[in-house]
């Protein structure tokens, strides 16, 4: 019977090229092994990858966590729906090491296709002997940049651009609805190891409360990041701050630095949200696919049942 295996550093590359074949539908797996490769990720997160043991080549890979709390299995899988078996990628889920498909899991990033087979699986009761019920997060479409010219942008007066540092975690971290899938030292790993753009304001807000100060005056006012899988994290910036610009020049510099480390341009926007849909078409994204983030539950079991388990934490 075929089952699954951890591939060992040396395959990655291989791994890597053999994904490129799927794009953009495995995006997430390739951003994942991209990070490993380019970013140091392991040093971020305890990532393992799994793919069959088998002699033929196969499109199924995993990359378990996906996320740094720890109080939930993660994971991304990939595989092309219409090249493999259901019977054999069910046989071969079933033996990953030290999982329960019957407890709950958070899928980073699935294509539609594989959504719906994973879907399938957990709530017939294919994969696991209870039913499971999904829990969307964002039902929406990966958007990418592949040109290597990055259109002009001006930063406003009065503010300066620089990276993200770990006492810019509380700031972030009151503005963003995802916190509660990454843990304090999870997200202040991210930004002291992988790309982020910080903008600053070096003009007075008394209105700003969450803004850390440091001893010029200036205060954190809009933000983006990377997440483990390669793709943009929340761009944002604060409400007092908007319509001045600043959110298209951290967008176009976090496009150049993932330039300069020959990183793919990444992003998911949800479905449901029209302004980020054309924000990211007039920075120059084009639609790549659909796609899903979502947690699959035990029948019966609410994100109420796990709320405190999932509270953000150090």
């Amino acid at each position: 019977m075929k089952t699954l295996r951890q591939v060992s550093g040396e395959e990655l590359e291989a791994l890597r090229d053999r994904m490129t074949q799927y794009l953009p539908y495995s995006a997430g797996i390739h951003g994942f092994i991209e990070m490993m490769l380019k970013c140091q990720l392991q040093q971020i997160l305890d990532v393992k990858v799994y793919i069959p043991d088998a002699p033929q080549p196969s499109s199924l890979a995993l990359v378990t966590p996906s996320c740094s709390q720890p109080n939930i299995q993660s994971v991304t899988i990939f595989w092309d729906t219409e090249e493999e078996e259901d019977e054999d990628v069910v046989r071969m889920l079933k033996t990953l090491p030290h999982w329960d498909w019957f407890a709950p899991i958070y899928f980073k990033f699935c294509p539609t296709a594989v959504y719906n087979k994973l879907q399938q699986f957990m709530t017939d009761g294919t994969l696991t002997t209870g039913q499971m019920w999904c829990y969307k997060i964002i039902h929406g479409h990966l958007f990418a940049m592949d040109s290597p010219d990055v259109p002009h942008f001006k930063i406003p007066e009065g503010f300066s651009i620089d990276s993200l540092q770990p006492e810019d975690i509380p700031t972030i971290v009151s503005q963003w609805e995802s916190r509660r899938l990454e843990t304090q030292r999870g997200l202040e790993s991210l930004v002291a190891k992988l790309p982020s753009v910080a903008i600053r304001s070096h003009q007075a807000d008394g209105n700003d409360d969450h803004a850390p100060k440091d001893t010029t005056g200036s205060s954190l006012v809009a933000w983006s990041f990377l997440y483990h899988i390669g793709i943009l994290a929340n761009i944002f910036t604060m409400p007092e701050h908007r319509r001045h610009g600043l959110g298209r020049a951290v967008a176009l510099t976090m496009v150049e630095k993932l330039h300069q480390k020959k990183l793919p341009v990444r992003s998911v926007v949800d479905g449901s949200n029209g302004v980020s849909i054309s924000y990211h078409q007039k920075l120059g994204f084009k639609k790549q696919c659909d796609v899903k983030i979502f947690l699959m539950l035990p029948v019966g079991k609410t994100m109420e049942d796990y709320r405190n388990a999932l509270l953000f934490s150090k």
